[in-house]
């Protein structure tokens, strides 16, 4: 068959998809048509916006070449059509002077199928969606009173991410009322930690101070939306599954000083040019998720340290404390929560505006360590019933924190947020598996990621161990290797890595988790953007007398962008030898 006649067939072929794809879509018209007509004497709104999202989450997951945001777009014009032929939705805008951009807004969200009206006032508009087939979109404030019947169902953003506007509403209420219902059954609340022993939580000096923070901090609204945390959700069950690969990476401890839009940028740009190397070899998507917009406190081994024979506390974070070596500086100040919120706010909102057209996004999370913190920013979903952490789309507890009687399994273990937990050399594998069992009672995969940090000398003993405990009790996780912080040493003074090491425990976890049937789902690391050396080996030479040269870090030591890329190309090799050695075998 010459060149003309095959692409002649391709055309004939897409021709026929298209033919199909129309017969489906009328299809489901007819039967929302059949639906509407059953409904008809009903007086309440069709709306069910918490199973559209559900719908568009499970599709977004099944994907393998549609981008997210492509099918978010083809199914919210098809459901947007399909509820015009049930019932005719009305949107009805509030006019703030700039009706071109919310009329766009209101368009992305639901569609070309709806009207749109114009009302005077937000209280004109609330008492039409009281009583008519009709959405108000009003503008965003944070002390929204609705009468009984109405719900705030959606909140629209701007393309920096900032809150615009409110989507007002009369949901299905049978639908609202079971998750209602499920909720009430449910005794965990966002301040149930307060009751368990809390181990690495700042001493503050004035707890009215801190209370006010906290009371300014609940009153703003949330980094992440609950949609874009079950999206991951949804991603990590696939690396569960074996069939994508969770790439966890960023700073050490971000700071205060560093966080611009250009630092942002830069740091994306170096998560998707890894992921890009691992997805070469590895031959499956890449799930990217930053140690960003929120990773600015640490645990620390000793909470205090001597500077000159005075005693003062140790830097624990840009959210609790200054890293200038003086008493008041590392005095723990409850208003830098307060800029916490803001920068990751704003790095927030730089990484999602950064996300070129048919990129997967990047995610961001960080440590919940700071509890009071995490309780001011969580998130209550009226309609699914559910609590979400808005600080982040994924926390992780770390080593020291991880008691599971203790308060910050106790908070996490509330939430909607893929959580992870980190295991060190000591971890125990009867422990781990109750604490699953504690933090995922229901199973879902994706939901607890698990990220052994256990270094090279200890990796090929204690792995097989936690892997096979999980697996004697039907667990199916994502296992992502950190093999940053079990390989830190000290020389001259300072924390360094090498690189070799770092190496040497990535061959290790993939050798282990063939053995014992695993998926190795996935790397966690601290790196950097930036030209520094505080990792020492690798192609760039650094050593330990260059250690002085840029060691920039306040914490611990990251890789800068060249050994970066060259763990990338390796954990590359790593699956590309994992594939095939699983398939020979």
């Amino acid at each position: 068959m010459n060149m003309t006649n095959a692409l002649t067939r391709l055309r004939w072929d897409l021709d026929d998809i298209d033919n199909q794809l129309l017969d489906l879509i009328e299809k489901r018209l007819l039967l929302c048509a059949t639906i509407g007509d059953s409904k008809r004497t009903e007086a309440r709104l069709f709306l069910r916006p918490q199973r559209q999202q559900a719908l568009v989450r499970r599709l977004q997951a099944r994907a393998k070449f549609t981008s997210p945001e492509a099918v978010r777009h083809v199914w919210r014009e098809l459901m947007a059509h399909s509820l015009q032929v049930q019932a005719p939705l009305t949107l009805l805008l509030v006019d703030d002077g700039r009706r071109d951009r919310l009329q766009r807004l209101a368009r992305e969200q639901f569609g070309s199928a709806p009207g749109i009206e114009w009302a005077r006032d937000a209280r004109s508009a609330l008492s039409r969606a009281s009583g008519e087939h009709v959405v108000a979109i009003i503008p965003h404030q944070n002390d929204l009173q609705l009468a009984s019947g109405l719900h705030a169902f959606e909140l629209l953003r701007d393309e920096d991410g900032r809150p615009t506007a409110w989507a007002v509403g009369r949901v299905n209420e049978e639908a609202t009322d079971k998750e209602a219902a499920r909720s009430r059954g449910n005794p965990w609340r966002p301040n149930s930690w307060r009751k368990r022993p809390a181990l690495q939580l700042p001493e503050y000096d004035d707890d009215q101070k801190l209370k006010d923070v906290e009371k300014r901090l609940a009153g703003r609204a949330p980094i992440v939306e609950l949609n874009d945390v079950d999206i991951l959700s949804c991603r990590l069950a696939e690396v569960a599954n074996g069939r994508a690969i969770l790439l966890q990476a960023g700073d050490c401890a971000e700071s205060f000083e560093h966080v611009s839009r250009t630092n942002t940028v830069a740091v994306a740009e170096l998560l998707a040019e890894m992921a890009a190397r691992i997805e070469a070899g590895a031959a499956c998507g890449v799930v990217r998720v930053g140690r960003i917009a929120g990773q600015f406190a640490k645990p620390r081994t000793k909470l205090m340290e001597s500077i000159a024979g005075v005693e003062i506390h140790a830097y624990r974070g840009d959210a609790i404390n200054d890293a200038v070596a003086a008493p008041l500086a590392r005095q723990p100040d409850p208003d830098r929560l307060l800029r916490a919120q803001e920068h990751s706010e704003r790095t927030a909102r730089w990484l999602a505006s950064h996300v070129p057209d048919g990129q997967q996004p990047i995610f961001s999370s960080h440590e919940a360590l700071l509890l009071n913190y995490e309780e001011a920013l969580t998130q209550y979903d009226e309609l699914s019933g559910r609590w979400w952490s808005g600080s982040g789309h994924m926390l992780w507890i770390g080593e020291r924190t991880r008691q599971i009687d203790g308060a910050h399994i106790e908070y996490v273990r509330g939430i909607a947020n893929p959580i992870a937990i980190k295991y060190g050399p000591s971890a125990d594998p009867d422990k781990l598996c109750r604490l699953l069992e504690a933090l995922n009672p229901e199973r879902p995969r994706g939901r607890v990621t698990l990220i052994p940090r256990l270094g090279y000398k200890h990796v090929e003993a204690r792995l097989p161990l936690l892997m096979r405990a999980a697996a004697r009790e039907g667990w199916i996780v994502p296992w992502c290797l950190d093999p940053m912080h079990g390989n830190t040493q000290v020389t001259g003074g300072r924390k360094t890595r090498d690189l070799d090491h770092i190496r040497a425990e990535i061959g290790a976890f993939f050798a282990i988790a063939l053995a014992e049937g695993a998926w190795p789902g996935g790397i966690h690391l601290e790196v950097t953007p930036d030209d520094v050396t505080e990792c020492i080996g690798g192609k760039s030479g650094i050593t330990e007398t260059d250690l002085s040269r840029a060691y920039k870090s306040a914490c611990d030591p990251r890789l800068n962008r060249s050994q970066a890329l060259e763990i990338a190309d390796f954990v590359s090799e790593q699956y590309a030898k994992f594939r095939q050695t699983g398939r020979n075998a």
